[in-house]
């Protein structure tokens, strides 16, 4: 096998491995059709009944002028249409999807597509307060501030996101915001429990 100079490839096969697996498949399929036909020319007459005489049927329409030429081409492509059905069966559908991304989201070309077998998930827009959430979980709190800062007054009181309103507030260092906006939830959640 050979590998690039790295540990995180995966081993690749080289092209020498697969064309001698496909020499070695057409040679068992040539030496395997000889040995048929080798196998019906010597034993049919040795073969009783109806069996027998339908072997001495097929050696005579092997072995005759015309006949031959076309039985063998017959058979030679019914081989070749069943290899390839069980190739498609292996490998599968050939149908694939191709997801591309917005060519605003500033990714190189070659990383602004991706193409799956299955069909990809339907992805809802997250809300706002997801998107908080999301923001202050990677530490990113400009971001997280300004998704707040645009939602309304009666967002703002929401038990979840005085949560993240308080979480914010820590991580940017403003305990005596967090410390207001703790008691403003203790007040809710009092309001909600009576």
């Amino acid at each position: 096998m050979l590998r690039c100079g790295c540990n995180l490839c995966l081993p690749m096969i080289r092209p020498d491995d697969e064309r001698t697996r496909q020499i070695a498949a057409a040679a068992a399929i040539v030496l395997g059709v000889g040995a048929v036909v080798s196998a019906i020319l010597l034993l049919w007459p040795r073969i009783p009944g109806v069996f027998g005489e339908w072997l001495g049927l097929v050696a005579g329409v092997v072995t005759t002028p015309f006949f031959m030429e076309a039985s063998f081409a017959v058979l030679g492509l019914s081989l070749v249409i069943a290899l390839n059905q069980w190739r498609h069966k292996k490998a599968g559908d050939e149908l694939v999807y191709l997801e591309q991304v917005e060519p605003e989201a500033g990714l190189p070309e070659h990383a602004a597509w991706a193409v799956f077998k299955e069909p990809p998930l339907h992805v809802e827009m997250p809300t706002a307060l997801e998107q908080a959430e999301g923001a202050l979980a990677i530490r990113d709190c400009a971001t997280a501030g300004e998704i707040l800062a645009g939602m309304t007054a009666d967002e703002l009181r929401q038990p979840a996101t005085l949560a993240i309103r308080i979480e914010l507030a820590k991580a940017s260092g403003l305990h005596n915001l967090a410390c207001t906006l703790e008691a403003e939830l203790n007040a809710v959640q009092g309001k909600v429990g009576a």
